[in-house]
């Protein structure tokens, strides 16, 4: 089994979208839009975090149903971060060094999850007049 079949064989067991695109493997949650991004080159690989596109407008909707968006990116981050980790130890097993670069890609999500609170929380002081101490 080649390395990249690896690494899709493990998103897929923890339900991950998988996407082969050459030496790179995507794993896309199926909870909230963001991915783990897998990088395979010939002795090192790097394993990074991403928001798609469409988070904000997920996001945005699933806080109008009343979700609580933190906690459920939260526990994604958290387990697309227990991923990488297993992903990392069965290439560093095979040899590859291997870098994760999950921390820029945790903060991009997290303050998408803040403006989208934020907005959510304005659009309800104007609208109905409830101030944040009632939320």
């Amino acid at each position: 089994m080649s390395v990249l079949d690896e690494i899709r064989e493990i998103m897929e067991d923890h339900d991950l979208e998988v996407t082969l695109n050459k030496n790179t493997v995507i794993g896309l949650h199926s909870s909230v839009p963001i991915i783990l991004k897998v990088y395979v080159g010939r002795r090192k690989a790097s394993i990074e975090l991403e928001a798609e596109e469409d988070l904000r407008d997920v996001l945005d909707e699933l806080v109008e149903s009343g979700e609580d968006i933190e906690s459920l990116v939260d526990d994604v981050l958290s387990e697309l971060r227990d991923i990488a980790i297993e992903i990392g130890r069965a290439l560093e097993n095979k040899g590859y060094r291997v870098e994760l670069n999950l921390r820029e890609g945790e903060n991009d999500v997290r303050d998408i999850v803040e403006e989208v609170t934020e907005e959510y929380e304005e659009v309800l002081e104007e609208e109905l007049g409830i101030g944040e101490e009632e939320f």
